[in-house]
């Protein structure tokens, strides 16, 4: 019993304990997030989360593709919203949805900061800094691959299959590299 008691004062078991239960949570309702429309919808008020979180993904893409000289053109006539270049032909532009609006990214990342050590004042603005930071990282990504669709399709799926995945969780590894090491107040030889 008595090594069972020390095991789970360890910090690093107690934080991957922490982090799996609110893992195993957050996935639970993630799934249900998007059944939450039907709460706030009547038959006269359609409301679609999952399609209002992609329109507001996508209309901060186009504000980088304009950044990058591009004029974007945004269509919210389908179930997905699609952005593409104006003037580009054979172009189907980029289509978000659910995988790629960030929702998943940003629990993983608020779950981390919430199972890790650290004070809860410094939680509580960095949690929404590092959604920011994620958000954005992501719309530039869209803006990208909106160009990259419009310049050079071919290259689209690798890109965003691959580059742009490391980058985009290269960054959260990232943040959370910065909360442990700058943030956290946890220590070397308190960790041992």
């Amino acid at each position: 019993m008595f090594g069972v008691k020390k095991l789970f004062e360890n910090p690093f078991i107690k934080f991957i304990l922490i982090f799996s239960g609110l893992a195993i949570l957050w996935f639970s309702l993630y799934h249900n997030i998007y059944n939450l429309d039907k709460l706030f919808s009547s038959d006269a008020n359609q409301v679609d989360i999952q399609k209002n979180i992609s329109v507001g993904l996508a209309k901060y893409a186009n504000v980088f593709v304009s950044i990058f000289g591009y004029e974007p053109i945004l269509d919210t006539s389908t179930e997905i919203v699609i952005t593409s270049v104006k003037g580009t032909f054979f172009n189907h532009g980029v289509w978000i949805g659910e995988p790629c609006n960030g929702v998943k990214i940003f629990g993983l990342f608020t779950l981390f900061i919430l199972a890790f050590p650290g004070p809860w004042k410094k939680k509580l603005w960095f949690i929404p800094l590092g959604i920011l930071i994620v958000h954005t990282a992501n719309a530039v990504r869209i803006a990208l691959l909106t160009i990259m669709s419009a310049e050079n399709p071919k290259a689209l799926d690798f890109n965003h299959n691959i580059t742009f995945q490391v980058v985009v969780y290269g960054l959260i590894f990232m943040l959370w590299y910065w909360w442990v090491q700058k943030l956290s107040g946890i220590t070397q030889t308190k960790i041992k």
